[in-house]
């Protein structure tokens, strides 16, 4: 991912918040060269000083099969907003994107055992902690038809592009717009711009 020095973050905590917050992602892997991706929700764990993401993927699915063969990549993707070029205060200016994401690399691997029941109640946990419980048997054919994974993250990288190369006063004027959109995403864009500014 390209990113210019002022939309770069660093900070491992709010990279974690942010992936947490936004943890239906697209895992993507290139066997041949082709680019495949799926969309799943993950579980992001750390494990000491290692940090892990966990999901499951149908067994029909080949991409379980691309794990061995290369680095995954893992994008994590926030809200979103187009920026109109009149909204600005100088002059000229053309319309951009102000988006939010964090792309994480690893090596991904099959598991099995008990740590694929333990994964997969640990997303019902998060996503759907008041789901009913399941027969046995059900749960048995349901764990037989997933494959389940964990990523071991050896580099992240994060983008937060929220005007921070605009002036001041333009930066103000493009908070202002946002933060009074009908759009839920807009509104949270200008959150974002809130707290980069802040921080």
């Amino acid at each position: 991912m390209y990113v210019p020095a002022h939309f770069r973050i660093t900070d491992h905590a709010e990279l974690l918040s942010f992936m947490a917050t936004h943890s239906f992602a697209a895992l993507v892997t290139a066997p041949d060269g082709v680019p495949f991706a799926s969309h799943i929700p993950l579980l992001i764990e750390e494990d000491g000083e290692k940090l892990y993401l966990r999901s499951h993927l149908a067994r029909a699915n080949p991409q379980w099969k691309h794990f061995a063969e290369q680095e995954v990549l893992v994008i994590f993707q926030g809200p979103h907003a187009l920026v109109d070029s009149g909204w600005y205060v100088s002059n000229p200016n053309v319309p951009t994107w102000n988006y939010a994401a964090v792309h994480a690399y690893g090596h991904a691997r099959v598991v099995e055992g008990e740590d694929v029941r333990r994964i997969a109640y640990g997303l019902v946990e998060k996503h759907t902690p008041d789901m009913a419980a399941i027969p046995a048997d059900f749960e048995r054919r349901l764990l037989a038809g997933v494959v389940t994974f964990e990523i071991q993250i050896s580099r992240l990288e994060g983008k937060f592009k929220l005007s921070q190369n605009k002036p001041e006063e333009d930066r103000q004027k493009v908070q202002e717009k946002l933060s009074t959109s009908k759009y839920e995403s807009e509104r949270d864009v200008a959150a974002m711009m809130i707290k980069t500014s802040a921080s």
